[in-house]
């Protein structure tokens, strides 16, 4: 990915890991962008240079047009080699085509290329779209993180 489609996708990721914040009612509306820039700057604080990510455009084979985006990071933690996808977003015309299996498939054989032995990757468990099909390729809960709310969201 290039610095110019590093920007571009950071510029439709910010707005809408923005609006997902608000959603689950841990932003306000008025802060969220900011608030999200701010995120975004604190895991990047190198940009596309940032150490031990990837940043990668998903393209249609036949095409060769950018249908989506996919970020991750592999390092060495605790004398293992971690691989993490941090994001990964197809456009929706092109969703339920097999195209974000294929983005899978083709990060976990970089992964085992790397020596992990295995991907992690975070999804919100009121995201039932996008929990059938990682369950489907294989992926487990590990870890379950759990609110309690003390008002309504708004």
């Amino acid at each position: 990915m290039s610095e110019g489609d590093f920007q571009e996708s950071l510029d439709r990721a910010i707005p809408r890991h923005a609006a997902e914040q608000v959603r689950q009612g841990l932003w306000t509306k008025e802060d969220a962008v900011e608030a999200s820039r701010l995120e975004f700057d604190q895991l990047l604080p190198l940009g596309r240079e940032t150490a031990d990510y990837h940043f990668c455009q998903v393209v249609d084979e036949g095409t060769g047009s950018r249908i989506g985006e996919t970020w991750y990071v592999v390092r060495s933690r605790g004398g293992k080699t971690q691989f993490w996808v941090d994001w990964i977003w197809i456009e929706p015309q092109f969703r339920r085509r097999g195209a974000a299996t294929q983005v899978f498939r083709q990060l976990e054989e970089e992964a085992r290329k790397l020596g992990a032995d295995r991907v992690g990757l975070h999804v919100r468990n009121d995201n039932d779209a996008a929990k059938a099909p990682y369950t489907k390729l294989g992926y487990r809960t590990t870890n379950l993180r759990m609110v309690k709310l003390l008002s309504p969201l708004l």
